[in-house]
């Protein structure tokens, strides 16, 4: 372009004016993307919000149930632990008992002669085993 001639400031100012359009549909565009995404971050906060609480609800049923299980799980050992007891103890006099029949009929002394007879040649007394 030439300067000084009449018509050159007003190319200027169309390419100028042009420039200036252009740059403000670029801004305008980037401005409307900007809107979009921070749109888009706003409904996944959203979504991630309603999926939290779900998920805040389920853990706490859980836990519920957890500890359900647990204190049954606790009250069956309690009863397991109490009838073992009652076994043992049932199996104790069960015990005394037979011990006290078998003292009265005089089987510690078949018990005695059969372990003798078991033990090793060596530990037995020396009249016996010949």
């Amino acid at each position: 372009m030439i300067e000084g001639l009449p018509g050159g400031e007003a190319n200027d100012n169309l390419t100028d004016d042009n420039t200036l359009e252009r740059i403000a549909i670029a801004g305008a565009t980037a401005i409307q993307r900007i809107i979009a995404d921070r749109d888009d971050l706003r409904n996944r906060v959203h979504v991630q919000q309603q999926d939290l609480v779900a998920l805040t609800t389920i853990n706490t049923e859980l836990r519920r149930r957890l500890d359900l299980v647990h204190h049954r799980y606790i009250g069956l050992a309690k009863v397991i632990v109490a009838q073992l007891e009652t076994f043992g103890q049932a199996t104790r006099e069960a015990m005394q008992d037979k011990e006290d029949l078998a003292t009265a009929q005089g089987d510690y002394a078949d018990l005695i002669a059969l372990a003798n007879r078991l033990k090793p040649m060596d530990a037995r007394p020396a009249n016996e085993g010949r």
